[in-house]
């Protein structure tokens, strides 16, 4: 296919076009017969000498309300076309057994007989221009965040504003959103509340990237208590006025132990200087190293922290998400944490 930049839709009379474009041009979907270029309103796909009849439904801000239920006894069977698919609707699609394409290639097409899984195109960025870049990234993670810090709580809109210090335009839209793909309800006018923490911490993981979010600085160190060590990093920084909160194998520890932390990581608002490192004892070291200060790209995640044993830490969401994709047995940590009854709770 042809190189395509990001394109912006300004609303759904433009879908029904690209989409065409995209079965056109697309191989995977060679078998994939519109019955018009324009405005097309039926898809045929042919496989293995069967014709599966699809009925074609055009969204650009899809709520998981939209997937109806499938009736594989009837000849024509819903299609649902959307800008960009978001892990949590495809799940609610593959649920229902309710067929979805988006304009960046990725689908899932379900019928009698039919099951064909299609990951996005590399060359093709579409987006419905009133839909949010990607929550889990900058400010819009900060608010994220904070709905799971206390997963239970019913929040206030202006509550989100100043403890994320995001623009109250940026805290609506992203309500907004969260609400229209139902991770957030309404309890009242002015209030609503977490649907499903698991699922909203479950997009959050999918959509992560740590590598993106903050650079990592590894030191060797001799101490070898991690509590210990902590401590005297608190009383270093402290003394420095440096902000920073523990993260990963020993703040999981600190809220549920499960696994020894071998690794004392914690976030600092930039890097140290050299003095401090030398008065704790820190070498730098390319690999491995016993200490990781993390430099987050967003002081988000200084925003919402928690005191345990004196020591900050960042959020409970926060530490499952750093330790997901360690090695380590963090994995094995991030999933412990996660069960704990005491998870994102004060």
């Amino acid at each position: 296919m042809n190189s395509s930049k990001k394109h912006i839709l300004r609303n759904q009379s433009e879908m029904p076009r690209h989409f065409a474009a995209l079965a056109a041009q697309d191989d995977r979907l060679k078998n994939l017969v519109l019955d018009s270029e324009e405005h097309p309103t039926i898809a045929k796909f042919k496989l293995d000498g069967k014709t599966h009849r699809f009925a074609l439904k055009f969204l650009t801000t899809p709520t998981i309300a939209d997937v109806p239920d499938a009736e594989f006894d009837a000849s024509t069977h819903p299609m649902l076309v959307v800008p960009r698919l978001s892990p949590v609707f495809l799940r609610a699609c593959q649920e229902k057994r309710i067929s979805i394409l988006d304009l960046n290639g990725q689908g899932w097409l379900r019928a009698p007989d039919l099951l064909v899984s299609l990951p996005s195109l590399p060359d093709r960025n579409f987006r419905f221009a009133q839909a949010p870049r990607n929550v889990f990234v900058g400010k819009s993670a900060r608010i994220v965040r904070t709905l799971l810090s206390d997963s239970k709580r019913i929040w206030r809109q202006n509550e989100l504003i100043q403890r994320t210090g995001a623009t109250s335009g940026l805290v609506s839209r992203i309500v907004t959103h969260l609400t229209q793909q139902e991770f957030l309800r309404k309890t009242d006018a002015r209030r609503f509340q977490v649907v499903s923490p698991a699922s909203l911490l479950d997009a959050w993981a999918q959509a992560d990237d740590f590598s993106r979010r903050a650079v990592t600085w590894r030191f060797s160190v001799l101490n070898a208590d991690s509590v210990a060590l902590a401590k005297t990093i608190k009383q270093v920084f402290a003394r420095d006025n440096r902000q920073f909160a523990f993260t990963q194998w020993l703040a999981a520890w600190l809220r549920h132990p499960y696994t020894e932390p071998p690794i004392v990581s914690l976030y600092v608002a930039q890097l140290p200087a050299q003095k401090l490192l030398d008065e704790l004892g820190f070498r730098q070291v390319s690999e491995a190293g016993r200490v990781w200060l993390h430099i987050p790209t967003d002081d988000g995640v200084f925003r919402e922290t928690q005191s345990i044993q004196g020591l900050p830490l960042v959020s409970d969401a926060q530490i499952y998400l750093d330790l997901l994709k360690t090695g380590l047995r963090g994995p094995e940590q991030a999933q412990a944490l996660r069960e704990w009854s005491g998870f994102c709770l004060p």
